[in-house]
C-alpha cells in the first residue's frame, strides 16, 4: 500500500474520533496534521484509533510503536511497517 493509500483509509478511523476537523477533512489531513494540537484529540481517542486501526487492517500494534504516535504520519507509518512486515515462522 502506498501512503496515500494508507492514509485514505485512515481518514474516516481518525475522523471518527477527532473533536474538531478542518471543513474539507479528507484533504486537509495530511502526514503532519498533529493528532492532539490539530484534531484535538486526547489520548484514549488516540488509543480507539488504533484498535481501529488494528481492527481494519487484521494485525495487532506491538507495543513499543504506540509510544511517539503525535501525527496522522506515525499513524500511516505504523500501518505500513506493520502490514509489509514478513510472517515469522514459530
Amino acid at each position: 500500500m502506498t501512503t496515500n493509500d494508507v492514509l485514505r483509509a485512515l481518514t474516516p478511523l481518525i475522523s471518527a474520533h477527532a473533536q474538531h476537523l478542518p471543513a474539507t477533512a479528507s484533504s486537509a489531513l495530511t502526514a503532519d496534521t498533529r493528532l492532539e494540537q490539530d484534531l484535538r484529540m486526547d489520548s484514549m481517542a488516540i488509543v480507539h484509533v488504533l484498535e481501529d486501526i488494528e481492527d481494519t487492517f487484521g494485525f495487532a500494534i506491538p507495543d513499543e510503536r504506540l509510544a511517539g504516535v503525535y501525527t496522522v504520519g506515525d499513524l500511516v507509518d505504523i500501518v505500513r511497517a506493520t502490514s509489509e512486515a514478513p510472517e515469522r515462522v514459530a
